[in-house]
């Protein structure tokens, strides 16, 4: 019976084995373990706030096996989001290695979007395959309303400047993003200024050659440094030809409320909102030096407390220095690993930058626009307030928005003493999405024709005031004009 016994169970035994699933295992090091490569590919999104929209935080990834792997933003069927037809790029990138499956990407700038109809952030391998999604919250979608407007902006065109490809790299850059801002049906354009390379006309020729190409597309612009001269006495006859040649359809816009005694400076009114171009006058950096006359100022000052109630759209060429003078980790700069930045803020303390800043201090219904440094907009891994921030610390003065190059985005790398301009190779905007009470800036890739996930920035209105009905500008005393009553000749008031 034992002979029996032990037979039968050998038999039970081998039925057992038959139908029993055995995990595949892999030996790694010595050690079995089980291979479940699926089920290894994770993605959990740490939100710093609770804010709708608000992409600031940090995400974890764990992969199956080493590797790179991008991050994009999904419309919530694993595609990658796109807005009109255009795809957005990937909002960063995370590595892991054999000894480290996982990763984190934190974001750099607090002012990053989550753009208007993302559902999900999706991690892809190197051959675009969706390995992993993270399903977002539906309380911190992008929650603004209905857009209202659109507008965009640009800068650095340089004609006559950059010929390393062709025979003006300036020409075809400016003619694409023009050409993308149509299609994507942008009606205006805002450029803050250094169209030439020192002032020349035939740079200015060619400007209106290429936007003459879109007779509905309004395009206006300040002067930059390029634009003007080193001396104040040149940079009469400077701004005298920017007056006459750029922007001549400020003389019969009726939209434009306004025109400085320079011809360069000027309102713009679009759906309610404000947008002052305001020109500096030379182009000399340093101590008790200007960059703004006097009755610039007194003439900003004027619209600026006309217009304390709306939002202000400002531009300007220049950027400035943190509030306590830093002008290396300020909206429009960056200092690499090894020190190098690029000095040419607005001369911190100057009389002029003193009064000029004092406004933006005043005035958190303004947005000032600057360019001028051409940093590529990827470069905010050195300043995560590169590319937006405020004029204040506390954040309570005006917003600051740096504009890349059109023409020549810059680039410096971690351990090196010099940057590198990308004329012919990259070309960088920003598209403006008004909405109630925010604007989002979206980065513009025109070279490769997409929307940058990465400078994607979200940025409440600031506070508005009631306009003050009499101010004091300098020596001049400015008072709010209301209806003009005729006085007889014949009355002893009468002078």
């Amino acid at each position: 019976m034992r002979g029996k016994s032990k037979a039968l169970f050998s038999l039970i035994l081998m039925f057992v084995m038959l139908f029993t699933i055995i995990p595949q295992t892999d030996f790694i090091n010595g050690e079995e373990t089980q291979n479940q490569e699926a089920a290894e590919f994770q993605v959990k999104y740490d939100f710093a706030t609770t804010t709708a929209g608000d992409a600031y935080g940090t995400i974890t990834v764990t992969t199956a096996e080493a590797g790179s792997y991008d991050l994009y933003w999904g419309d919530g069927e694993e595609n990658r989001l796109k807005y009109n037809g255009v795809e957005y790029s990937e909002l960063g990138t995370v590595e892991t290695t054999s000894e480290n499956l996982m990763a984190q990407y934190k974001i750099i700038s607090p002012y990053t979007a989550i753009p208007e109809g993302a559902k999900e952030l999706l991690v892809c391998d190197s051959e675009n395959q969706v390995m992993a999604t993270y399903d977002i919250p539906a309380s911190k979608q992008f929650s603004e309303g209905k857009l209202q407007y659109k507008f965009g902006l640009m800068s650095d065109v340089h004609y006559n400047r950059y010929h390393d490809y062709s025979d003006d790299d300036a020409v075809g850059a400016f003619d694409n993003a023009l050409k993308f801002m149509n299609a994507q049906g942008i009606d205006f354009v805002g450029l803050t200024g250094d169209l030439s390379s020192s002032g020349e006309t035939s740079a200015y020729t060619k400007f209106n050659t290429a936007i003459n190409k879109y007779p509905n597309m309004t395009v206006y612009t300040c002067m930059g440094n390029h634009d003007a001269s080193y001396t104040y006495y040149e940079g009469n006859t400077k701004v005298a030809n920017f007056a006459k040649t750029v922007n001549t359809k400020i003389k019969t816009d009726k939209n434009i409320k306004s025109i400085n005694d320079t011809g360069v400076d000027f309102v713009y009114e679009k759906n309610g909102d404000i947008f002052i171009f305001l020109s500096q006058v030379q182009w000399k950096y340093t101590d008790n030096s200007f960059l703004l006359l006097d009755s610039q100022l007194n003439w900003l000052e004027k619209n600026l407390n006309t217009y304390a109630n709306k939002n202000v759209y400002l531009f300007f060429h220049t950027y400035f220095a943190n509030e306590n003078g830093d002008e290396i980790n300020t909206v429009g700069n960056l200092k690499n690993a090894v020190g190098y930045t690029y000095e040419l803020t607005y001369p911190y303390g100057n009389k002029d930058e003193i009064r000029f800043r004092n406004l933006l201090n005043k005035y958190p219904n303004i947005t000032l626009f600057s360019g001028h440094s051409h940093w590529a907009y990827d470069q905010q891994k050195y300043n995560p307030y590169l590319n937006i921030g405020n004029i204040k610390n506390d954040k309570t003065g005006a917003s600051l928005v740096h504009i890349s190059s059109v023409t020549e985005p810059r680039t410096v790398e971690e351990n090196a003493t010099d940057r590198v301009g990308h004329n012919g190779l990259r070309s960088e905007g920003t598209i403006a999405f008004k909405y109630s009470d925010s604007t989002v800036y979206t980065g513009v890739d025109f070279k490769n024709g997409k929307y940058l996930a990465y400078a994607t920035y979200i940025n409440k209105d600031g506070k508005k005031s009631t306009p003050v009905a009499a101010i004091k500008t300098g020596k001049t005393k400015i008072t709010s004009v209301g209806k003009v009553k005729k006085v007889s000749k014949k009355s002893k008031k009468y002078k």
